[in-house]
């Protein structure tokens, strides 16, 4: 009679996950084995053997389902040392390492491998105890005994042995075992990709470089490079990263998820127009793929190749795949055009989530800049009829403040701003908003209370900071006040170009202008603003450099005919 099991609901996971936790057991003897032969039911002798072990597999499976993990174990294992099925061996296996008794696992395990030499399981739950009780030599004896003896190509046979001991918890004992493996087997490249993938898991960035570098001297594992990249990543070795991945994939190719891998490491690092063109090489092998046209839309848009953006944006309309970000982002297209019509009828087609609430939001800024605020208005008092979280209404409401801040309705933005903070008391943003009002309005004594209520809670808050810093240097002789608060502000962020501005205007004020032409000069570099054009070309001008103040200032007005701040500064200084 062949004793064939039926299914059962421990899977194979459980012989690498279920030793969690387990409590810690002796090493076992040589005579342990023989010892279990010798404790079976001695009745077995009187009746026949395959009844006999009939009987124990439906004792251990009634054990197993009223959830007695110990009864079952030890009939399990009764059945599997007297029987010559490997398949109940390797039953035994899995009931123990589920019902934790690791001395019966380990017993079974090599009553497994004594049936089917050729499985490489029983060998992996045998080293994945020792390696959970820190038994180094054991675990490596055994899992060496596999790697020399399986007919299996090193492809096949190594992944598993990384994924059991990459789900140890004890990284010391498992690099020791990986080492071991990599030393013993210097000329195989997966060995050596064994060490290097748990040294990089267990934060030992640079064993894992060396062992991962060895592994591509002897051969190129699948993924070796990627995995390469991130480590260099890690280490903070980006070039290094790009470099190795670019050379790869001169090497080959073909190879579509190495040059995707390496098409996004260039958008990590936000080198865009690269990265474009590795997208393009992908979309050209898979041209209806949805996942490249949109990131070739976004990235056509971040270079402003409009058209290109344009392009694989309608694409997926066509496509019906991502249509509600593709009709946002077409909106977008067209507002970089100045096409606010067309970018209005894009954004009004969106109906995605957060896509959507910006959407609109944005049909009303178009609104504005075309010069139709109350239109825009009505259309955000639509909105806020609906129901809206606090964040979404603080959005609205500075939005709608902004229109009116804009088309200069100064008052009507300060009520469109006391209103919002009566509703949402307290709000950082919308306390920024009115101080920006407050400062059109003359009313500084708002703008410095507004300012320092921000600051209370949020003390390195750069932007409130710089405002209340120029307005000071601005519109006050608080010279040394205005400079201690622009000194907090472009230390926190000293990238920022109006905060350059700031800095360079209070400099202005103090007289030191050669500093303030300096500085002026790099805000202006770093964002062509009709503001900081107007603050340089002042500064120019009293400094005696008439000529190019003049030229300053025609370009901005070029770029922006109806600046107040160009109008006011050339107004004082040409008659």
């Amino acid at each position: 009679m062949n004793l064939v099991l039926r299914p059962f609901f421990i899977t194979t996971t459980l012989l690498l996950t279920a030793c969690a936790g387990l409590p810690q057991t002796s090493s076992q003897s040589p005579e342990l084995l023989e010892q279990q032969r010798a404790q079976v039911n001695p009745l077995s002798s009187q009746r026949d053997a395959v009844a006999d072990a009939s009987y124990n597999l439906m004792v251990a499976e009634i054990a197993l389902n009223q959830g007695n993990t110990e009864v079952a174990v030890k009939h399990y294992l009764d059945v599997a040392l007297t029987q010559d099925n490997p398949e109940i061996a390797e039953r035994a296996v899995r009931v123990a390492v589920y019902g934790q008794n690791l001395e019966a696992a380990i017993i079974a395990a090599q009553r497994w491998i004594e049936l089917d030499p050729n499985r490489v399981e029983a060998r992996q739950v045998i080293a994945a105890i020792y390696v959970r009780q820190d038994k180094i030599q054991e675990a490596f004896t055994y899992l060496d005994d596999l790697i020399q003896t399986s007919e299996l190509d090193d492809a096949q046979l190594f992944p598993p042995l990384l994924g059991i001991l990459a789900r140890e918890k004890n990284a010391n004992t498992v690099l020791a075992v990986s080492l071991l493996i990599a030393q013993k087997n210097p000329d195989r490249a997966y060995a050596q990709y064994l060490h290097g993938m748990l040294s990089a898991q267990n934060g030992r960035a640079e064993a894992a470089l060396e062992y991962i570098d060895r592994s591509i001297a002897l051969q190129e594992i699948e993924g070796v490079h990627a995995t390469r990249a991130k480590i260099l990543l890690g280490l903070g070795r980006s070039d290094e990263a790009v470099l190795s991945l670019s050379k790869a994939v001169e090497n080959d190719p073909d190879d579509q998820a190495l040059r995707l891998t390496y098409a996004r490491l260039l958008v990590d690092i936000k080198d865009y127009e690269k990265a474009r063109i590795q997208f393009e090489k992908l979309h050209m092998a898979s041209p209806d793929d949805a996942e490249l046209l949109y990131t070739l839309g976004l990235l056509s848009l971040e270079s402003q190749r409009l058209d290109d953006a344009e392009k694989y944006m309608m694409k997926l309309v066509e496509l019906n795949q991502r249509e509600g970000e593709a009709q946002y982002y077409l909106g977008r297209i067209f507002e970089n055009r100045k096409q606010y019509d067309a970018a209005i009828e894009w954004y009004k087609k969106v109906h995605v989530g957060d896509y959507k609430f910006d959407a609109q939001l944005r049909i009303a800024d178009m609104l504005g800049i075309s010069g139709r605020t109350d239109e825009a208005v009505q259309h955000l008092d639509a909105i806020l009829k609906g129901s809206q979280s606090d964040g979404s209404l603080v959005r609205i409401y500075i939005a709608k403040g902004e229109l009116l801040r804009a088309a200069r309705r100064y008052e009507e933005a300060m009520t469109v701003f006391n209103t919002a903070l009566e509703i949402v008391p307290g709000n950082s943003d919308l306390l920024y908003s009115r101080a920006l009002v407050a400062e059109r309005l003359g009313r500084i004594d708002m703008l410095e209370a507004d300012i320092k209520l921000i600051l209370k809670t949020e003390p390195n808050n750069a932007h409130a900071l710089n405002a209340l810093g120029f307005t000071l240097a601005d519109q006050t002789d608080r010279y040394e006040e205005a400079y201690a608060y622009i000194k907090r502000a472009i230390e926190i962020n000293p990238d920022d170009a109006a905060i350059i501005d700031s800095w360079g205007w209070i400099h202005y004020r103090l007289g030191d202008y050669e500093k303030a032409i300096e500085l002026l000069r790099k805000a202006l570099s770093r964002f062509d603003d009709a503001e900081i054009a107007s603050h340089l070309g002042e500064v120019l001008w009293v400094s005696g450099k008439q000529d190019e103040a003049r030229s300053i200032w025609q370009k901005a007005l070029k770029k922006s005919p109806d600046a107040p701040a160009l109008h006011s500064v050339m107004q004082r200084f040409i008659p």
